[in-house]
């Protein structure tokens, strides 16, 4: 099992990370992405990266940190430059209209640069997007505009996934249209999971599903509401075998190869 998306950069795992690596591998881990929200944590996703062989990192500025940081697209290429073995993918970035609808348009620019930046080394994305309560939907539809036509000079961005998909089938086949990955948590497991998402999980192919945790947020069934560990994965890929009627090695199996083909990974 991959762990696409981690924070064991965050300060929820400051104290015990190398305790959690160290565990979480010997019980059937095979490796983690550890994602950055701003530079500080890029920078530690790289620092953990180079001190564990299975561990990678992606960096970015999350949509919700922009008031607190500028994004400084030559201090992330210089990031990237000192471990490209390392750097996997650029991101978390998109939009979040939930945290701050005031400021689309400043989202919009920071989201555009990292694309930039995937692009000029050749580095999938990995899609925040988050919207507001009253129209989740709407954060989905402008990021995806911009994916489709971001890049005019260097051609539509098609090669990423879309982190903690929590929107609808037409959504998602949008993003599968476009060549993306999509990326399922612990929501999927809840006991009130939201019926759209399981149908969504129900319909996406396969060889088109990533596994994630997103932690220490998130934490699947039945750890809910405590701080959530890259081994939980396996929760997830229980409950998309569930939901789609097939094994639950089945499903590791080809979500694993996912993972190794869009981020660069041999295990």
């Amino acid at each position: 099992m991959i762990d696409t998306h981690a924070h064991l950069n965050f300060q929820a795992f400051k104290d015990d990370y190398p305790r959690v690596i160290e565990e979480n591998f010997r019980n059937g881990l095979r490796a983690v992405i550890n994602v950055g929200s701003n530079f500080e944590t890029s920078q530690k996703a790289a620092e953990i990266a180079k001190e564990f062989k299975d561990c990678y990192a992606a960096i970015g500025l999350h949509p919700i940190h922009i008031d607190d940081e500028k994004f400084k697209g030559k201090e992330y290429e210089t990031l990237i430059e000192r471990n490209r073995n390392k750097v996997k993918a650029i991101g978390e970035t998109g939009l979040d209209f939930y945290h701050f609808k005031k400021n689309v348009e400043r989202q919009k620019q920071v989201f555009l640069k990292h694309l930039f930046l995937a692009k000029k080394f050749d580095l999938p994305v990995i899609l925040h997007c988050r919207g507001a309560k009253e129209n989740p939907k709407d954060a989905y539809s402008e990021l995806l505009e911009i994916v489709k036509g971001a890049c005019p000079v260097r051609g539509p961005v098609s090669n990423g996934m879309i982190h903690c998909f929590s929107s609808d089938w037409e959504i998602g086949q949008q993003f599968l249209d476009l060549g993306f990955y999509v990326g399922f948590d612990g929501p999927i497991t809840f006991k009130n999971a939201d019926p759209e998402l399981l149908l969504v999980a129900e319909k996406i192919p396969l060889d088109k599903i990533l596994l994630e945790t997103d932690c220490p947020f998130l934490a699947p069934e039945p750890y809910r509401g405590q701080r959530n560990e890259p081994i939980y994965v396996r929760f997830i890929a229980q409950k998309i075998a569930e939901i789609k009627k097939i094994s639950f090695n089945d499903v590791v199996e080809q979500t694993t190869k996912n993972a190794q083909k869009l981020f660069s990974i041999k295990l």
